[in-house]
């Protein structure tokens, strides 16, 4: 009988019934089926990324970050020369990791340790958490990679440290550093979600050396008692370095809950505990800082200020701000310095040459108390009518008069 008068489908069914189901044997010898896993119902967003923008962006642009090809790179290859250097930004040693993750809880650890795939290695530390908790930078470095298309990551960052480590912080809800940024150990760099192949809020942690990955678990600081140990013991065997305590320049203090009374003002609890604190933002608008808080102001002297927008214009001056219209534009660090206050639509930042900066109607933050910004770092994003605000010594200052590169001039 000739073929011409059957239909194609009636033979393809019957190719399906007679072809053999693939079978592999397990250890003991026994053959099992194959078995096939759908991801699809899993979806990478929503996308939650900061705009590349400024000086990070010229940065990213010149090294060749902030592309898929980069972050295959950092994941696969060794860390090329140049980002080393530019990692390397604070001439600093790593040796070590801080836990990323805020009372984070280790839930799974590195090597074939999946329920639902045995058979593929888990190639990171994963650290279960309130969706919102703030995710931290694990030691120095610079950002490398922060966006959406990885597949499986959802909203991703990759950092590279100067001694060729890269740290990839995976299924956040969103970013806040953008590529090119340099970023402190204990930086806020992202906040917990469930974007990616994900089951619940938590970050999925990876390091990479020369290309490859390696289990961190010995290797940070803080974290529950079980990480401790590990890093103890790991420590007790020769294996890492000795594990270091972690103090508040790992983690900034957070404000006090609203109505808890403020302890009285010591240098020492100045420079730490009061940081977030309206207290202490009303010292520094009537008095001049002291010298343990100065210590903690990093960065260079300056005799000017940067104009605090890309972009926008004055909608007003006077002797005691600059009013300017920064509707959906960046907000910047006027000059280098610490973040003694970020919360609601307020920014208040100290210099180290003892002048206070006050920012007023930022739409969205950007920075958190007790990070160390440089001048023009984006610490957060404008409205209609952003008031600047310069003190010296608890003086109030005219700002119009120091700021340079102001669009109008």
């Amino acid at each position: 009988m000739s073929l011409d008068g059957v239909r194609w489908t009636y033979i393809v069914v019957i190719c399906a019934l007679v072809t053999p189901v693939t079978a592999h044997a397990d250890p003991s010898g026994h053959a099992r089926e194959e078995r096939t896993y759908d991801y699809s119902r899993f979806r990478d967003g929503p996308r939650n990324v900061p705009t590349p923008r400024g000086a990070s962006l010229r940065r990213a642009q010149a090294l060749g970050m902030g592309t898929r090809e980069a972050a295959s790179r950092a994941m696969h290859q060794p860390v090329p020369e140049r980002w080393r250097r530019a990692a390397d930004w604070r001439d600093g040693e790593v040796e070590r990791l801080l836990w990323p993750v805020d009372g984070g809880r280790y839930v799974r650890g590195f090597g074939y340790v999946r329920r639902t795939r045995p058979d593929l290695r888990h190639d990171g530390v994963d650290i279960s958490a309130e969706p919102g908790t703030v995710v931290r930078a694990a030691a120095d470095g610079i950002v490398v990679y922060s966006d959406n298309g990885i597949r499986g990551f959802g909203n991703c960052v990759m950092i590279a440290h100067p001694n060729g480590w890269v740290s990839l912080y995976a299924h956040n809800s969103r970013t806040t550093v953008q590529p090119g940024w340099r970023v402190r150990r204990g930086e806020r760099i992202a906040l917990v979600g469930s974007t990616g192949i994900s089951r619940g809020p938590h970050v999925h942690f990876e390091l990479f050396e020369q290309g490859r990955n390696v289990d961190p678990l010995a290797l940070f600081d803080g974290g529950p008692a079980f990480v401790r140990r590990v890093a103890r013991r790991a420590h007790a065997a020769g294996r890492v370095p000795e594990p270091n305590a972690v103090g508040p320049a790992d983690r900034p203090t957070p404000p006090p809950l609203d109505g808890a009374p403020s302890p009285a003002p010591t240098p020492q609890t100045e420079a730490a505990s009061d940081l977030g604190t309206r207290a202490l933002v009303r010292r520094l608008h009537r008095f001049a800082p002291t010298e343990a808080l100065l210590e903690r102001a990093e960065g260079r002297h300056f005799s000017n200020l940067l104009w605090p927008v890309r972009g926008g214009s004055i909608r007003a001056t006077s002797r005691r701000r600059v009013v300017i219209d920064a509707a959906d534009h960046a907000v910047r660090a006027t000059a280098d310095g610490l973040v003694v206050f970020a919360d609601g639509d307020l920014i208040v930042l100290l210099h180290p040459m003892g002048w206070v900066t006050t920012y007023r109607g930022v739409d969205e933050l950007t920075t958190e108390v007790g990070a160390t910004v440089q001048r023009g770092e984006w610490i957060g994003r404008g409205g209609r009518r952003l008031r600047l605000e310069l003190r010296v010594d608890g003086e109030r200052v005219a700002p119009r008069e120091h700021l340079v590169h102001v669009p109008e001039d």
